[in-house]
Parts: C-alpha cells; structure tokens; sequence
C-alpha cells in the first residue's frame, strides 16, 4: 500500500478506486447493491446532509449494523469531518439511548421514516433516514464539505464495555484506521478480485477495518446479519457469492463450520480469527472445509491498538490448547513489564504495553476526548496498557496468558463484569450480586436475593439484564445464593464461586449428534439437539437459564433444520423460549397439506412475483388464503431508491427475485406464479433457473399480455375505465398518477423524487405516499415495455396461463411462443379484480388445482 496510504484520508482513497473500478459491485447486503461509482455518489450526498444536519465538532450516530448503507454512512462521516458513533441495533433501547447521551450525539443515522418512535425521552435527537434522505433533492444550501480533513482528527467513537458499569467510547482517528487496513492488504496481499464476507458486528473494530479494508483496495464487499438471516443462509452466501476472505470470531466459526459437508467454504483463500482465544481445534475444524491453498491468519488486537497477527504454518506443532497470538505488528513498540512497570526477563510474563502514533487518540465523554497519555520524548507516539497478560516465546510469537483485570471477550466482544452486577444490585429484590469469569471465559453471575424475593426471581432479574444490557453482557448462568463467599480481606472469593458454579450448573456430557438419516420426529429432534447445544442432560427451564445465547440458539435453530429436512423462520425463537416453546414453534404451520412434505407437513413454496404495484392487500390476501394446498412467499422488487439508480429493469428485478429464492429455497422444486408484471419476471427468473440446472415445477402467468404492442392503448383504456367504475381508484389517485406519468415521459422522476422529500410535502403524507407508489408503477411498466422489446427464447418447459376475458387479443396472450406447451385456463373478472371477491371464490380454486397437480 505504500508509506503514505495512512496519510491520506480513506474518501480520497476510495475517489481513486471508483476512477478506476467505477462499474464494478462494491457493496451489497441482498437488498441494497451499489457500484463504486453509486458508492461514492451516495456517500458525497450522505456527507453533506450531515454536515447540514450535524453542527462541526459534533458526532453522528450510525444505527445501521450489518448492512450496505454502514459503510455509507460512516464514509460520509469522514467526508463530513464528523465523529461517527457506530451503534448495535440489537443492544436494548435504553443503552443506545445512554450512549446517546454520552457522545452527545445530535442526530443518528438509521433506516424507516418511523425511527423517532424509539426515542420518547430524547425529542431532540434528529432521526435521519438513510434511504430516503438520500432522494430528498438537494441538501441545505448553507451545507458545505469541508477542503480537508485530518486522518489524525477524531473519526470513530466505539462504545464497549466499561469498568465502570456504563459504556465507554474509545476514539479513533482515520490514521489508526488505515494503518490497520494497510497492515492486513500487506499481510495477505488483498486486491481488488478479493470477495468480502465480514461476520463481525458493524460497531467493533473489526467491522470498521473488514469494511474499509475491501472497499479502499476495489474489492466487493458483501454484508448479512447472521442473527437475521441464520447459519444456513450464511453458509449458502459463500458459495453463491464466491467468497474469498472472511472474519469471524472462534465461537461463530464453531457453529458455522461444524458438520459442513458440502464445498459451501471452497472459495475461501484468507480466514481471519480473532477477538478472543482460539483453540488449536478451531484451526482443524477451520483446514477441514477449506480448500488446501486456504490461508489461516490470527490476529489479536484491541479497539485501542493493532497488537500481532500470523499465518498459521499447516505443521506447526502444537505446544498448548490455545494458538499463539502471533508477531507484533511494524509500526509499534512494546514492552512487557512487571507490576512495578519493570521490563521482564525474556520468557517470563508481564502486562504488555504498546506505544504509537496509531494508538487511540482517547476516550470520549460527554462529547470530548480525554487524550491518551503520550510518550515523554515524543507527543505524537501514545502509549496504551493493554491490561492483557503476555509472554514472547524463543520464537518471537506473542502467547496471551491471561488478564490483569477481570476484563473479558464475548463472541469477539469486550465485556466488563462490573456493568453485569451494577444493574443486578439495582433489581429491587436483589441484595448483592457479583459476577465472575470462569476458565472457559463464560460469565456467571450469583446474586443473593432479599427475604422478600418470590421464586420468579431469576427468570425477573434475566429481563431486567435484557432490557438493559447487549446479548455479550447476559450471563451464561445466573445463580441464587444465601450469600457471596469472601476472603479473609473482604474480597470476592471468586475461586469459591467458581467451584460453586461447577456443582450447581447441572450439566452432563453432551449428547451425540444425531445423524440426518435417523427417524427423529419433532419433539425428539428438538430435545436431542437441545442436550447436545447445551451440554445437558435435561431440556428443563428456559434457553438462557440453561446456559445458551444466540449465536447456540442459531446453531440449534440449523441443526433442527438439518434433522428435519425443512428450514424454519428465524424470527420464532428467541433465547427466553423453552423447549416446549421451541417445539410449538417449529411445528407452527405445519398442517398437512397436498404436496407437502412427508415428515414435517410443510407444504411447498409457489414464489409470487407480483404486479407493478407490488405485494398489496389482495395479492397478500389471495396468497395467505392458498395456504393448504402451497406456502405462498412474495418476491420484492428493487424499490425507488434503487429504480432511480439504475435497478428498476426487468432483468435487476430478476436478480432481486433469484437471490430472494435462493435464500428462502436454496434446492429442490421451484414453483413460480407471476401476475402482470410479475409474469415477465417470472419467465426470466425460470431461465436463469433453468440454465443453472435447478428445475421449474410450475410457471403460472396471471394475466399478463405480451401479444403485441398494438393491443397497450386499448388495454391501458380499459383498465382507466375499469378502475374508476369499479371505484378502486379516486380521482385524486388518477391524477397522482396523471403526474407521475408525465414526469416519467419527460425524464422528470428524480426531480419528482426529490420533491417527495420536501419538508412541505412531509405534512401531506397521503398526497406523497401515492406519488410515490404511483411513480414506482409507471416505472416498472417502462421496463415492462423495455423487456417486451427484447427478444427471447422459448423455454423448455410448459406454462400455464390464467387468462382474463379480453376481446381483440391472442387466446395465449403471446406466450405460445415462449413455451414448449401453454395450459390456457379462463378466469373470471378482469386484470385488477381477478384476485378480489366475487371473482377470487372462483379463481383461487383454479390456481390451487393448477399448483396441486404438480405434486403427483
């Protein structure tokens, strides 16, 4: 990267990479895709609007997590010279409001329009949609960019765990940022043909360096939230998107590669692992499913300052349980030193302490930085305690021996037992608590209850954690004791409580895996895989009081799935549920039905590929009604954002349609029903199905007309006439469209766009919503008329079309000739009430028994 690449501000080393790579895919999280020219148009607009709305001096919070628009917005911060404060949308309401509060922010980043609901307590906290502020037209003329901004001014606040029982912000500049992408580019010779897949959360540091890292060298950046989407989802996207460098912390590698049979990490060339010890059964669990030429890098760091990092040699012997942390890194200096601040004797261990420029500017309270402490000789150098126990081995390799404090990782994140016990001493039936670390860096808290307590304390005092703390600070286990044992001195005897853990835990040896092939029915597959996650012998209490967290709770959720033979909706389990809520959750839904599948009842999925309008009440209706005989599962279509962008064709409609598929159905049958639009989308979402090898059960086409250009005038009359004597449309609409047809025609729809976004037309919602909606139709129905102009192949396969009465068109409304066969089959009403009653008693039952035939 050069000498220099830390010099230079990371939104001059992106402009350079969309010079040369503007066409080429930067970021996409399976809904958003931008190019690198899109990128940096987004981020330029993005920065001025928070310049406008963010005084200079200031922070801008990013309520983002893991998705495209994070790294929109935090490049925009720097462009802005704003401080951006990454926040996890998963930490509770009341602790993203308490770093609100200490970063001082005034506005915070997020996406939906309804984003000032969450906070009641802070009126003046300015809620800024990233999505649709983007097409708000014009920023503030008053908002202007900074000429420069220095890499060594503050650019990042991450909040983590703190002693002292709130969070705390550690500031850095872009410097210390950009050395660290520099140091992993030059380590593992990164480069633009690289594929990106960072497992980390968006407000940790290894999120800030896996993002830039991939954008300032021209690769493509692909971002999933497991916790949304599941392990399996996970596992499909590194085959789907060709990944080539991953990140992820050792317990995520553990439940993501386990028991992976399939060639789903065969792309991989660089796996990173850090964020807390790793064990030499991590490494061979990791060179198990990847390829021979895969590299495996440890790394160790802190928010505060790079540390080391290696490349973990295939025969390197294994000495001890865990795998050294590896070199330290160029650019620093350390020392290991006694508790008298005294260096070592070589092999002895001692605190560590490094000193450089790319060190922490600070901390951040109440909107300031508190500077670190500097070296005597040379201010620029800081100097930083890492608190962390080290030796150096005859080989040079860093070995973490263990903590000065009581700090420790989580799932890569930092945890401070001090916040755990602050907020249960708080609980109001609790008289003191304290929480302990235990040898395999579990948290365990013991609270001794007042006289008063009832026996639903602890199931209490766990929602009250919940409620206050992030998933990282929730203990592994919480006990109830008469009293917390002490030393003679009055200290904690936390070696007492940890022997106490062990004999109240309750565990067994875990149980064995269940194979795929063996006959399990629900309740079993359930309490099997429940023993066997947990490491228990019974399936009583609730998943986390039995010692589980999210991420067991996915690795559960997949084995499930596994035994099963169905994928289940993530969105049912949470880690308060039983095991008799887990069972009532997979078996939700699924009655038997025609087609279904034999073990699980489920039936199977007919993908709806809507109309111009989209997914609306009647279709959503007529599909919830389809219920026994197929799960219907709608397909989004790019939205406004994305059609202004250059995403509104038929064929990114189909990319949009086939990534959706392949997520919710990854192999297997596919079953198609497109209606008007939808039916084009439909027919090339078919070919590209087909031309990948995957089969097409059934191609259903709700009336969609693609006959001939002569019969779109008659047809555009009478559904105008239709529409209005039917009385599903006003006056009113049929002007709002009236509008948005003509801003179309005359290439006026980003400037009709950017008007929906005035402040003026925010107080008529109704008037911007139909706008809206309407400018979207007209939109696509362009394409529609694009896609209709092309010409197309005949697919192998037949179609059934439902068909309206329409006089003066071809019986197969032109698709015998995209067929090998048309199954034509009459319909009742017309094109914009064939899916609402009184038309739909009759027409449900035809498409039902259209689909249901394709079962035998």
């Amino acid at each position: 990267m050069g000498k220099g690449f830390s010099a230079i501000s990371a939104v001059d080393h992106l402009g350079r990479i969309a010079r040369k790579y503007p066409d080429k895919l930067a970021i996409s999280d399976g809904d958003l895709r931008l190019t690198y020219r899109a990128l940096t148009e987004a981020v330029t607009r993005l920065a001025l609007l928070i310049a406008a709305a963010v005084p200079a001096g200031q922070s801008v919070g990013l309520l983002l997590g893991n998705c495209g628009w994070y790294p929109v917005a935090m490049l925009a911060g720097m462009a802005a010279g704003r401080v951006s404060v990454p926040l996890n949308p998963r930490d509770p309401p009341r602790r993203i409001l308490d770093i609100a509060r200490d970063a001082g922010l005034p506005a915070i980043i997020g996406l939906g329009a309804d984003g000032f609901a969450a906070w009641p307590e802070r009126p003046d906290l300015r809620w800024i949609d990233v999505a649709g502020a983007l097409h708000a037209g014009d920023p503030q003329p008053a908002a202007t960019l900074p000429d420069a901004v220095s890499v060594d001014a503050p650019a990042v606040v991450l909040y983590t765990s703190g002693s002292t029982g709130r969070p705390k912000g550690i500031v850095n500049s872009q410097r210390s940022l950009l050395q660290r992408v520099q140091q992993y580019v030059d380590a593992a010779h990164i480069n633009s043909e690289d594929v990106f897949l960072p497992l980390s959360g968006a407000a940790t540091i290894a999120g800030c360096r896996e993002v830039l890292t991939a954008l300032l060298v021209g690769a493509t950046l692909h971002l999933a939230d497991v916790e949304a989407v599941g392990l399996r989802a996970i596992r499909r996207q590194f085959r789907s998107c060709g990944v080539t460098i991953v990140y992820l912390v050792p317990a995520l590698l553990r439940a993501l590669m386990t028991a992976s049979d399939d060639d789903d990490f065969g792309s991989l060339r660089v796996v990173r692992i850090g964020g807390e010890k790793i064990l030499w059964t991590d490494i061979a669990l990791v060179r198990k499913v990847v390829s021979r030429s895969c590299f495996i890098q440890i790394s160790y760091s802190s928010t505060e300052t790079t540390g080391s990092h290696w490349f973990v040699p295939v025969d390197y012997p294994e000495l001890a349980a865990c795998v050294p942390a590896g070199y330290l890194l160029p650019g620093i200096s350390f020392a290991v030193v006694d508790d008298d601040g005294a260096p070592v004797r070589s092999g002895q261990s001692g605190e560590l302490l490094i000193k450089s420029m790319h060190v922490t500017l600070g901390y951040w309270e109440n909107g300031q930085i508190v500077p670190m402490t500097t070296d005597r000789d040379d201010p620029r150098q800081r100097v930083f305690s890492t608190g962390d126990l080290v030796q150096l081995d005859e080989r040079g390799l860093l070995q973490i021996v263990g903590r000065k404090d009581r700090q420790i990782k989580i799932n890569g994140r930092r945890v401070e037992p001090a916040e755990l016990e602050i907020v249960l001493r708080r609980a109001r039936q609790a008289r003191d608590a304290v929480a302990v670390v235990t040898a395999a860096s579990e948290l365990v808290a013991f609270v001794v209850p007042e006289e008063t307590a009832g026996p639903d304390l602890g199931p209490a005092l766990r929602d009250i954690v919940r409620r206050a703390l992030p998933p990282s600070l929730h203990p592994t286990r919480l006990h109830l004791v008469a009293e917390i044992p002490r030393l003679a001195g009055g200290k904690v005897d936390t070696a007492r409580l940890r022997d106490l853990d062990q004999a109240m835990r309750g565990t067994a040896e875990p149980a064995e895996r269940a194979d795929a092939g063996t006959p399990l029915n629900l309740e079993q597959a359930v309490e099997v895989t429940w023993k066997r996650i947990l490491g228990r012998a019974d399936v009583a209490g609730r998943w986390d009081e039995a010692g589980g967290d999210s991420l067991k709770l996915l690795q559960c959720v997949m084995e499930i799935e596994t035994l099963l033979g169905r994928e289940l909706d993530l969105e049912a389990f949470t880690t308060d549920m039983t095991a008799a809520d887990m069972i009532a959750a997979v078996a939700d839904g699924q009655d038997a039905s025609p087609g279904a599948d034999r073990q699980t009842g489920a039936p199977p999925v007919l993908f709806m590929l809507p109309g111009s309008v989209g997914y609306g009440p009647s279709l959503a209706a007529f599909g919830a009604g389809m219920g026994r005989v197929a799960r219907v599962t709608p397909i989004r279509y790019p939205d406004l954002v994305a059609i202004l962008d250059g995403r509104g064709t038929i064929a990114a409609m189909t990319e949009a349609a086939l990534r959706q598929i392949n997520l919710a159905q990854p192999r297997g049958d596919v079953r198609l029903l497109g209606y008007s639009l939808g039916g084009a989308v439909a027919f090339e979402v078919a070919a590209r199905l087909l031309a990948a090898g995957r089969p097409v059960k059934f191609l259903g086409i709700l009336d969609t007309n693609v006959g001939g250009a002569a019969h779109h005038l008659r047809e555009a009359v009478a559904r105008t006439v239709q529409r209005i004597g039917a009385h599903r449309v006003s006056v009113y609409r049929t002007a709002c469209r009236s509008v948005a047809k003509a801003a179309a025609r005359l290439g006026w729809e980003r400037h009709l766009a950017g008007l929906l976004e005035r402040e003026w037309l925010k107080h008529l919602p109704d008037t911007r919503f139909l706008l809206r909606l309407e400018l979207e139709e007209v939109l696509r129905m362009r394409a529609m008329g694009d896609w209709l102009a092309l010409s197309k192949s005949c697919l192998p396969i037949k179609g059934t079309l439902f068909r309206c009465n329409r006089p003066g068109v071809p019986f197969d409304l032109g698709w015998g000739r995209l067929f090998a066969d048309v199954d034509v089959i009459a319909i009742a009403g017309g094109h914009l009430d064939l899916v609402v009653e009184p038309h739909l008693a009759v027409n449900r039952p035809l498409v039902e028994g259209a689909v249901a035939a394709t079962y035998a």
